[in-house]
Formats: C-alpha cells, sequence, structure tokens
C-alpha cells in the first residue's frame, strides 16, 4: 500500500535491511516507486538497533522530517500530507501547554472517528511514527538505548521512550483519532503470535482516504484505545481523554517539501 499513498514520490525512501533474507533483499530493490535507498547491515541489529540506525542516518544526513514505519504494517494514503502539516504545526516540541514527543500513527479506531482530528495522548504505538529533527536529536535518540525503565530486564526501545514520558508530566505524542496505520503482521512474530494479533486487531479501521484534510487539534478529544490482558486474552474499548489544556484555533499552511524521508 505504500506505493499508494499521496505524493509518495515526491518523498525518499530508506531501508534498514538486515541479513540472510534474499528474497526481502530483492523485493527492495525492486522498488521503483519512489526515491530509495537501501542501508545494508553487516550483520544483524535487530528490533532496537536497525531502526535506531537508520533513523540516525537519515537525520544525520539532513533529513529535517521522517515517517518511520516497520516491516509489517499498512498505512493510510494521506500520511504525507499529514506529515507535511506536523513539519508545519511542531516546528521543534512546543505545541500550546505541552510538548510533542512525536506523532504516533497508530490508534485503535472503529471507523467512526474524526478523519481530520487529532489531540495529545500519553499512549503510543511503534507502528508507525512521524517525528522531526529536533525530536530526533534532544528528546528520542538521548533516551533510545536507556534500559533503566520499570521493566526490569526488558530491552525495549518503546519502554525507554515511555519512561522518558512518564517523567515529563507535559512530553505527550501527537495522535490521531483515526488512526493512519494497521499491523498486518500476524504470522511469525518477534513478540507476539496470531492469537494475540486477532484479539488486539479484530475490527478496528484506519482511514483509507487520500486526503489532505483540514487536519486540526481538537482538545476535548478523546484517543481510542484497546486495553489488552493477555494473561486472560481479553480486550476492552475504552478511551483516553487528550493532554492538551490551553486552546488556540489552527489553521493548515502549505509548506515546501524538502529534507524530508520514509524511513
Amino acid at each position: 500500500m505504500l506505493s499508494q499513498v499521496s505524493d509518495i514520490a515526491n518523498w525518499h525512501l530508506y531501508i534498514g535491511l538486515e541479513p540472510g533474507n534474499e528474497t526481502c533483499a530483492q523485493l527492495c530493490r525492486d522498488i521503483a516507486f519512489m526515491p530509495c535507498t537501501i542501508l545494508y547491515n553487516s550483520q544483524s541489529l535487530g528490533v532496537r538497533g536497525n531502526p535506531y540506525g537508520v533513523l540516525q542516518y537519515t537525520f544525520n544526513h539532513g533529513s529535517e522530517i521522517n515517517i518511520y514505519l516497520e516491516d509489517d504494517i499498512i498505512v493510510s494514503p494521506d500520511i504525507c500530507h499529514l506529515a507535511l502539516w506536523y513539519k508545519q504545526l511542531v516546528r521543534e516540541d512546543k505545541l500550546f501547554d505541552v510538548r510533542i514527543f512525536f506523532m504516533s500513527l497508530f490508534v485503535t479506531s472503529k471507523g467512526t472517528e474524526a478523519v481530520n482530528e487529532f489531540t495529545a495522548s500519553e499512549l503510543f504505538s511503534p507502528w508507525g511514527l512521524i517525528i522531526n529533527r529536533y525530536q530526533w536529536v534532544n528528546l528520542v535518540e538521548p533516551c533510545w538505548w536507556n534500559d533503566n525503565h520499570n521493566y526490569p530486564c526488558e530491552q525495549d526501545w518503546t519502554l525507554s521512550l515511555s519512561h522518558r514520558m512518564n517523567k515529563n508530566s507535559n512530553l505527550t505524542v501527537l495522535a490521531p483519532l483515526l488512526s493512519r496505520s494497521l499491523n498486518i503482521g500476524r504470522e511469525d512474530g518477534e513478540h507476539s503470535h496470531p492469537e494475540r494479533h486477532d484479539l488486539l486487531m479484530k475490527g478496528l479501521v484506519m482511514n483509507l482516504e487520500p486526503g489532505p484534510f483540514d487536519y486540526k487539534i481538537n482538545p476535548k478529544a478523546k484517543i481510542p484505545w484497546r486495553c489488552m490482558n493477555y494473561d486472560i486474552m481479553t480486550a476492552v474499548d475504552t478511551t483516553r481523554d487528550g493532554k492538551i489544556f490551553e486552546t488556540e484555533r489552527m489553521t493548515t499552511q502549505s509548506i515546501k517539501t524538502d529534507g524530508q524521508s520514509l524511513v
């Protein structure tokens, strides 16, 4: 579905390619719908080292805004429009009375949510992020490898980032009310299995329209979130309050599209 994203040809795709799977490597080499650079890892860097390496590479080589995508997700066709709006909206990390860590593309939406509305949340998923250079250099990269968090013996960059947010009450992520990604990696997951995947993903919907939309912040919006208990295999759909308390009218502005990349 990446080839169906609006304006995708104006972006540059960077792939962090782990060794050992020639079929996967050939699929990457065959990409022709957008500019593409493959970063061949000489050894396996894993689910923590590989994304770090490609994000660090792109920002070190001049990228101003990155859409980070994992290899087992599908994305909405408006994510490039959305990233440019985000680039204009969050120049560094400040937005109203909060600081924005990054934008998280995945929420557990059912399809009734407003397609153009966003708010700040304390919850995020690795299934698609939008990060600007300032956020990477000053917020995300410095804590990526920090294992001094509330989950002993767990070495996971998402836990490291969650710990950073928990230590800073005004540090949040921006999130859509209607998801911009879905996970399709049901089989052979690194940290999951088909039954867990089915429990989490059942009935979830993402935006399927190309946009662009009149994107706006809704401080009063509630983020849809599915609370999982994998010990007893139950899921409860709920919502979380937005974290923005200061209100101000937002406008969508057009911006240049240089320095942008997908990883």
